[in-house]
């Protein structure tokens, strides 16, 4: 019997040393940072205009956890605050003549932006604002890259459909516009770094009204005004490394890509045109994610996203 016992206390104290291992390979490796990946929490909605703050919640399921993510719709005449949802098969829709926010039972969120009611007049100046309808994650813990070797993306989106309502003749593709991005944000939080508090606005392109395939830029953000500009970088990747050409045609594109790579290209460009000098990869953590659209043109644009995930992956050695 005594024995039994002792055999009986090694198995119990192994089991507990392999889960012991198997959480610390958990805690350095994260499969998805993105929270509620499949929208079911709904999202804290925030109002259109300055000075903007959270105005309510937007169930987007039977869920009664609270929201991971957060609604911006700036420079909307609409909050969608005040729009009643309709519950068809599981699938949560608010709709009105200015946007669309949905989710099916599977998961399937929906954004839709009807620029055309937005607007009394077409944009006659890059100081004139515009409609962005976006989901966003900001973390209160960023997630350091530092010792990470790769940060798989997956998503897969479509756009179903597109309308240009621009008055003939009055079309400036420099000003009118209708883009569909996915941004990853990589601040410097190292308090010791000269750049501390800077970063790098990391933009995948997922639709551009204007071209099939978007190509690399990086630009400084000026912002609609001096007021709202952040002035760091947008770097903005190649879509043809990840999506092919993509038009409003309702066909899906699945994404599936190593971004830490391109975060390291990113953060060289940046510090080529002389911002962030100082700033290491390690320094580097995602200080919050966001996607959906921005709408400087009188155009009606619908986005569908499924299967959301970003990873980080310790460096193997």
């Amino acid at each position: 019997m005594k024995r039994l016992r002792r055999i009986l206390c090694v198995v119990l104290l192994m089991c507990q040393a392999l889960c012991a291992v198997a959480e610390s390979g958990e805690e350095n490796q994260m499969d998805n940072i993105i929270l509620d990946a499949d929208f079911s929490q709904g999202a804290w909605i925030y109002s259109p205009a300055k000075p903007m703050r959270m105005t309510g919640k937007l169930p987007l399921s039977d869920s009664e956890e609270d929201p991971e993510w957060l609604l911006t719709q700036w420079n909307s005449k609409n909050n969608i605050r005040g729009t009643q949802a309709q519950v068809v098969d599981g699938a949560y829709i608010y709709e009105n003549e200015y946007k669309t926010v949905a989710r099916d039972a599977q998961g399937v969120l929906t954004l839709r932006v009807n620029a055309s009611e937005e607007y009394h007049r077409v944009r006659t100046s890059k100081m004139d604002s515009w409609v962005h309808l976006y989901f966003e994650q900001r973390y209160a813990n960023p997630y350091p890259l530092a010792g990470m070797g790769s940060a798989p993306l997956r998503l897969s989106f479509c756009v179903p459909e597109f309308r240009d309502a621009t008055p003939e003749g009055e079309l400036d593709p420099s000003l009118h516009a209708a883009i569909a991005v996915f941004y990853v944000i990589l601040k410097d939080m190292n308090p010791q770094s000269p750049a501390y508090g800077d970063f790098i606005n990391f933009c995948v392109m997922l639709y551009d009204n204007r071209t099939p395939v978007t190509p690399e830029s990086l630009f400084v953000d000026s912002g609609q005004n001096p007021i709202d500009a952040t002035n760091m970088m947008i770097y903005t990747m190649d879509s043809s490394t990840y999506a092919g050409e993509v038009y409003a045609d309702g066909v899906w594109h699945d994404i599936d890509i190593d971004l830490m790579p391109y975060f390291q290209h990113a953060l060289r460009e940046t510090q080529e045109r002389g911002y962030m000098a100082g700033t290491k990869m390690e320094d580097l953590c995602i200080s919050s994610v966001f996607f959906g659209f921005e709408v400087p043109g009188v155009m009606d644009c619908e986005l569908r996203v499924r299967d959301l995930s970003l990873g980080l992956k310790p460096v193997e050695e």
